[in-house]
C-alpha cells in the first residue's frame, strides 16, 4: 500500500475525530470559563510552563481553532485543489494532520493547566 494511500485513509479518520476533540473542548471551555481566574495562561512554552497571559475569554481560542481546522478538512478543499494521490495533495494532508495532532496536544496541556485553575 502506498503512503499516498495510507494518508487519505488516515487524514478521513483523522479529520471525523477532529469534530469530536472540537466540541469536547467546547464544553470543557464552557464548563470552566466561570470558574476561572480573570487571568489565564495563553501561551505555554515546550516545558509546560505559561509564559504568556491573556483574559478569560482565550480560553476559547484553542477550541475555534480547532474548529476552522475541521472546517478546512472537511470541506474536501485538498482533494479540491490537487488530485487524489499526487504528492501535493499527499504533503499537504500530512501538514493537516501534523497540525491537527498539535492542536490536540496543545489542547490537552491548556484544558488540563485551566483544570488545575479552578481548584
Amino acid at each position: 500500500m502506498s503512503y499516498s494511500i495510507i494518508i487519505s485513509k488516515i487524514f478521513s479518520k483523522f479529520a471525523m475525530f477532529n469534530w469530536g476533540v472540537t466540541i469536547l473542548s467546547f464544553i470543557m471551555a464552557i464548563v470552566l470559563y466561570p470558574q476561572l481566574p480573570k487571568e489565564v495562561p495563553d501561551h505555554i512554552n515546550a516545558f509546560g510552563a505559561a509564559d504568556s497571559y491573556g483574559g478569560k475569554l482565550t480560553v476559547f481560542i484553542l477550541p475555534f481553532a480547532l474548529a476552522m481546522i475541521g472546517l478546512l478538512v472537511s470541506s474536501k478543499w485538498i482533494d479540491n485543489r490537487y488530485a487524489d494521490l499526487t504528492i501535493q495533495n499527499t504533503l499537504t494532508k500530512t501538514l493537516m494532520l501534523v497540525i491537527m495532532i498539535l492542536l490536540w496536544y496543545g489542547a490537552g496541556i491548556f484544558f488540563l493547566t485551566y483544570y488545575q485553575l479552578t481548584k
